[in-house]
């Protein structure tokens, strides 16, 4: 079994990790809320997966769209049907002016948010969305956008709009001749419809899941463009917080190395720590991580911009970035900036697993702890 010294070392600097990350992580949903990303990323999923990226969305016309959508299914498909008239509305306008998505997951109708969503350059990267200042900020808009819509009202929106007329029993018939008036040009909404209606037969319940699975995938490669996106604003804030609270990989480790003491106390503080959870108060997270921090930091760990030790001792001439540890009082001072460097650029990359990998890792080191073999009986 590893000697009690490692197992303190490992514990410290797995803590470190994990607060860390999970700081950068608390701060980055902060930043995503602030300026609507969730919003943002499902508006842009929506209008891949029914239009393409190569075409614009104006929410202020999503019920003007969705009223000239249902009127071409109106007119019916087939060789004696009038050719849909141009421009074609947007389909993710439309979807989004239904009755069932209007005002899903807001405060009033979705044409009440003057934004307009620009083509997208690539998949993965967020395009540009202009806002109209007459209703608020951009940033204000898109944080009133819903953030999530269920497959089940997607799937109750599809066939509200493909079938032109409600009343009475939906059968496949109808969506059919539905889908088969969409227009062809306007995007991967028809040839996607074509295909879900001709592999479920005569099953309205079978098309509606197919509907929703095609929704669910889809949405499961827009939540990793979203990831894909956030873990540039980790990264950032992370390093912005690395540097601002002096955290620094290879100080920390030196002193958890060489003073037991303090390697004993960050041991017992980290047996308290855990991971913000997935739903609660994030400012509660946030300020739950600070007193973590600010309890290790209290019990010897080098964290902040204090005087290091080695400028208290009596007699010492140190300069400004000698106390802060930046430069040494006895001399290779730059030899020293790297060393800062590099242990910046450990705790950086030691965001990119995230706080829930480093905090299962603490709860496996904590599990190894009280491993050992069982006490002998103590005698009759």
């Amino acid at each position: 079994m590893p000697s009690s010294a490692i197992i303190d070392l490992a514990t410290g600097l797995i803590f470190v990790f994990g607060v860390t990350a999970a700081l950068a992580s608390v701060v980055t949903e902060l930043i995503a809320r602030l300026i609507g990303l969730r919003g943002a990323y499902l508006l842009y999923g929506l209008r891949e997966l029914l239009d393409g990226g190569g075409t614009s969305t104006d929410l202020g016309d999503a019920v003007t769209d969705y009223t000239d959508m249902k009127d071409m299914m109106s007119r019916g498909a087939g060789p004696g049907a009038a050719p849909p008239p141009e421009p074609h509305p947007s389909a993710t306008g439309a979807m989004l002016g239904s009755p069932i998505l209007r005002s899903q997951g807001m405060a009033g109708q979705i044409s009440s948010r003057k934004l307009t969503l620009a083509p997208a350059k690539r998949s993965y990267r967020l395009p540009r969305m202009t806002a109209d200042k007459t209703a608020g900020s951009l940033w204000h808009q898109r944080r009133s956008l819903p953030s999530y819509i269920s497959a089940t009202s997607f799937a109750e929106a599809v066939i509200d709009l493909v079938v032109p007329d409600a009343a009475g029993k939906t059968t496949m018939t109808d969506i059919q001749q539905g889908v088969n008036a969409l227009p062809s040009g306007m995007g991967p909404l028809k040839p996607s419809l074509q295909a879900l209606v001709k592999n479920v037969g005569d099953d309205v319940d079978a098309f509606r899941a197919a509907v929703e699975r095609w929704y669910d995938d889809h949405m499961d490669r827009v939540s990793g463009w979203y990831k894909r996106y956030v873990a540039k604003i980790t990264l950032v804030a992370g390093g912005i917080l690395i540097v601002l609270l002096n955290i620094n990989a290879l100080t920390i480790g030196r002193t958890l190395y060489t003073e037991g003491a303090v390697s004993t106390a960050i041991s017992s503080v980290a047996a308290k720590g855990t991971s913000c959870p997935a739903t609660g108060s994030q400012q509660a997270c946030l300020a739950n991580l600070q007193a973590q921090l600010s309890a290790a930091a209290t019990a010897g760990l080098p964290v902040g911009w204090g005087t290091v030790r080695d400028c208290t001792a009596d007699g010492a001439h140190c300069n400004w970035l000698d106390r802060r540890g930046i430069f040494s009082r006895h001399g290779n001072s730059w030899e020293q900036v790297v060393l800062v460097l590099i242990g910046f650029l450990i705790m950086i990359i030691g965001l990119v697993p995230g706080a829930q990998f480093w905090f299962g890792l603490l709860s496996k080191i904590g599990s190894l702890r009280t491993t050992g073999p069982k006490p002998a009986p103590g005698g009759s």
